[in-house]
């Protein structure tokens, strides 16, 4: 069993806790006994690093999740918990505090850091035999074969994204691409596949730019997009300081230019902070959220009741909601957690999950050869931000159909 001060590094749900107390359980027990009165949940998530800004929406949304399911009576007579370690985004760091998390109890993985965080813990997921969801990441890579036995995405992913993308710039008449994208990891690797997607239907790019994660200028960058005439530009991050320096960079040098993005921007109340007066107002990202779904509205006032600064509505929260109601679904069919193995296997069985993100007729299902939830492209909502640098209603030129 782990000493006290290893345990403690794992943060319990409070819920979770309280209920363990009264059956005589100590903070040690509670997350490093899978036998006993908890199933745990493991997560990876990121505090300090790229995906900071948006992985902390999730962990409320994960939070709220458990505690609705707890308060129902538990899974399989047992109460949920939930340990964690950060990693801050640092891929090296990902396999290690996986493993830790496994032998401090956890029945299941979530991974809540960066897509490039959840490549690295595949190798752990398929070794270890245990059901690996992660909620909010893009990248196919994360259940591309071979070693992906173990672990799932809900989608739609970065293919997904570009297909979108490709179809309304290419019914709105835009013909000459311009991208700007952070220099790290998870960012660089969905480059290549939006670009490839975009450029396959037609649009030529004329200019690719890198700017660093924590640059303070890019004006040599944007001074290069404005030389290559660009009639549409996708900027590409992970949202915070970076995606609002690049946002209000264009808006001056070349504010009659369409500009797409992606989910960062649009799921981010705090970098909208960070943007100037309008310089947002137009701005076309890959949203989830549908004000047309009764689900989402549902969720929505579950997450205003919760209170806080993190208790806005974004689809990384609806995505980590979805992700424990999924990870539920397969415990239930599974009887509990005795057998981690069977819950692979009934996760794979989950069939028209109807999600609380993404257009109204949206849907997830798994199998032994999808991995990917999303049963179409309508997971996604093409939006646009209004004058008040806040996001407005759907792109009126194109929606994705499933």
């Amino acid at each position: 069993m782990k000493s006290l001060q290893t345990f403690r590094r794992a943060a319990v749900i409070t819920v979770a806790a309280l209920a363990l107390a009264a059956c005589g359980s100590d903070d040690e027990k509670s997350g490093s006994d899978p036998g006993g009165d908890t199933i745990v949940l493991g997560m990876v998530t990121d505090t300090s690093g790229g995906a900071a800004g948006y992985a902390s929406y999730t962990s409320v949304a994960i939070d709220l999740a458990i505690k609705e399911i707890n308060a129902a009576g538990g899974l399989a007579g047992k109460q949920v918990s939930l340990i964690t370690e950060s990693d801050g985004s640092d891929t090296t760091q990902t396999p290690t505090l996986t493993r830790r998390l496994i032998e401090n109890g956890a029945d299941v993985i979530l991974l809540n850091s960066g897509s490039a965080s959840a490549i690295a813990a595949k190798g752990v997921c398929v070794e270890e035999k245990i059901l690996c969801v992660a909620p909010t990441n893009l990248s196919a890579d994360i259940i591309k074969p071979p070693d992906n036995d173990n672990i799932y995405i809900l989608g739609p992913t970065s293919a997904g994204i570009g297909e979108s993308f490709a179809a309304g710039m290419k019914k709105a008449g835009y013909s000459k691409l311009a991208v700007i994208a952070d220099d790290v990891p998870t960012i660089q690797g969905y480059v290549p596949v939006l670009v490839g997607a975009i450029t396959g239907a037609g649009l030529t790019s004329v200019a690719e730019e890198k700017v660093p994660a924590d640059a303070a200028d890019v004006s040599a960058q944007i001074a290069r997009v404005k030389e290559a005439a660009p009639d549409v530009i996708l900027v590409m991050s992970l949202g915070g300081q970076t995606e609002a320096l690049v946002q209000n960079a264009l808006h001056q040098q070349l504010p009659d230019v369409q500009r797409f993005s992606l989910a960062s921007i649009g799921n981010q109340p705090t970098t909208w902070a960070l943007a100037d007066p309008g310089a947002l107002e137009g701005l076309v990202y890959a949203g989830s959220i549908d004000p047309g779904n009764p689900r989402t509205t549902e969720f929505a006032a579950k997450l205003a009741a919760v209170g806080g600064d993190k208790s806005a509505l974004t689809a990384y929260g609806t995505q980590g909601y979805d992700s424990v109601y999924l990870v539920a679904e397969a415990i239930k069919k599974a009887g509990g957690v005795a057998d981690k193995s069977k819950l692979n296997e009934t996760f794979q069985q989950i069939s028209g999950y109807q999600a609380h993100y993404g257009q109204s007729d949206f849907t997830m299902s798994f199998g032994p050869d999808k991995h990917v939830g999303s049963d179409g492209n309508c997971g996604l909502v093409l939006a646009q931000f209004g004058a008040d640098n806040k996001p407005g209603a759907p792109w009126s030129v194109y929606q994705p159909t499933c």
